[in-house]
């Protein structure tokens, strides 16, 4: 059955549909213009759940503060992506606005209350607008592109905030598969994907070589060549979230290296 005419994509559309996109995130000054653009109270403990506790936007609305314990540090995701429960902890960070908060609200079942008597809790709808708002305010509000529909898509997001915690960790030292447990994600391949985005390593390489070159000065013969020892994992783990290889043939060189002791 062929698809509507208003369902056919363009050439360019089409290409732009295969080809392999990262998630954008907010690294240290975009963070700090969107949060301090932010007025509504409700909007900024979500927020704050979004980056410190990497929840997605309907864990957030549909949080209750039974499942919040303060004490431990931890609060319990139920229902959330695939229909999972899970525990995430909490951040030292969160806990000052989370217990504000809550003193605020005393009465009430939902992290995020409303004030609709048809709704139990503030909607995913009403927070993405809130945010977006904010958005508009720190000038980030960024059109990409349009999507088969005609529908624009933005450069940044409230899932953003999410995507940016996972950044964050894996730019200070967490260990992938901690990520991958904090993140909740169920393949690894997965928290590979951000590898991409933040490479300290490779911004290091560059910064060495560009330097040497600086202070050899202008037109001098510059031709020293850099000793970089990886791991061979890691060298597995960089080719696969740059693409080059599949997950299949990650998998299968990952044992091969483990079988000779790599």
């Amino acid at each position: 059955m062929e698809k509507p005419q208003q369902y056919l994509l363009t050439k360019t559309q089409e290409t732009k549909r295969r080809r392999r996109k990262f998630p954008n995130v907010f690294f240290k000054k975009e963070l700090t213009a969107v949060f301090s653009r932010i007025e509504d109270p409700k909007t900024m403990v979500g927020a704050f759940l979004a980056f410190f506790c990497a929840l997605r936007i309907s864990e957030i609305c549909k949080l209750k503060w039974n499942d919040i314990d303060l004490e431990q540090h931890r609060l319990k995701v139920v229902d959330g992506k695939n229909h999972k429960d899970g525990f995430v902890p909490i951040s030292s960070m969160c806990i000052p606005v989370l217990l504000k908060w809550k003193n605020m609200n005393r009465n009430e079942e939902y992290v995020l209350p409303t004030q609709d008597v048809n709704k139990p809790h503030l909607s995913t709808a009403t927070l993405f607008k809130c945010f977006k708002d904010a958005l508009r305010k720190a000038g980030m509000e960024i059109i990409t592109d349009k999507n088969s529909l005609g529908r624009v898509n933005h450069q940044y997001k409230f899932h953003t905030l999410r995507h940016s915690r996972c950044t964050h960790l894996l730019s200070n030292g967490v260990p992938i598969q901690k990520v991958q447990h904090f993140m909740r994600h169920d393949k690894i391949e997965t928290t590979l994907t951000y590898t991409w985005i933040l490479d300290v390593e490779l911004n290091s390489m560059v910064e060495e070589v560009d330097g040497k070159r600086l202070r050899a000065g202008a037109g001098e013969n510059f031709q020293e060549r850099i000793a970089v020892k990886e791991d061979a994992v890691d060298v597995l783990k960089k080719r696969l979230a740059y693409g080059e290889i599949s997950p299949k043939e990650y998998h299968r060189l990952f044992e091969v290296l483990a079988g000779s002791g790599v």
